[in-house]
């Protein structure tokens, strides 16, 4: 079984996307994937809240996270799987205010705007989840393709290498 980490916003109120949150959790636990979702946790220390988040960020096979607004926690968090060579998708309602040029510049992720979380649901059903790797991309830099028998797929653009 694939693990998932969902990293977006949870402290804040008006920051939160919890709509996004549970279509995610929904549709990946019917693919039968294990997800690690902070967002649906109750309050703790913050010692703890690190310690737990951060080990399961080093145990996923891939990170899906909501970048619409502003998080330090999620750009901790993007940073550790990205310098871990876990596979990133990040996920950007078309609405937003700019995203971060330090997020946007990182080319171990594959960015997504979406309209509505039936977008997003499609934008990852479209995708291999569980062949998920590195490999880079020359047309959109990215580095987040899939591996199907060999042959690798961009997930963000969709040309094959």
């Amino acid at each position: 079984m694939l693990h998932v980490y969902l990293s977006g916003p949870i402290i804040h109120e008006n920051l939160r996307k919890d709509d996004f949150y549970r279509a995610v959790v929904s549709y990946l636990a019917l693919r039968g994937f294990s997800v690690f979702a902070p967002q649906f946790f109750g309050p703790a220390e913050p010692v703890e809240i690190y310690t737990r988040d951060v080990k399961n960020v080093r145990k996923c096979d891939f990170l899906i996270g909501e970048v619409s607004n502003p998080s330090l926690g999620v750009g901790m968090e993007i940073m550790l799987a990205i310098e871990l060579d876990t596979p990133v998708l990040l996920f950007r309602h078309r609405e937003a205010d700019p995203l971060s040029k330090m997020v946007l510049g990182a080319d171990g992720k594959a960015l997504f705007e979406y309209s509505s979380t039936d977008e997003v649901i499609q934008i990852l059903e479209r995708i291999k989840l569980e062949n998920l790797v590195f490999h880079y991309c020359e047309k959109c830099n990215t580095k987040i393709a899939e591996d199907v028998q060999g042959q690798y797929r961009c997930v963000q653009c969709g040309i094959d290498h």
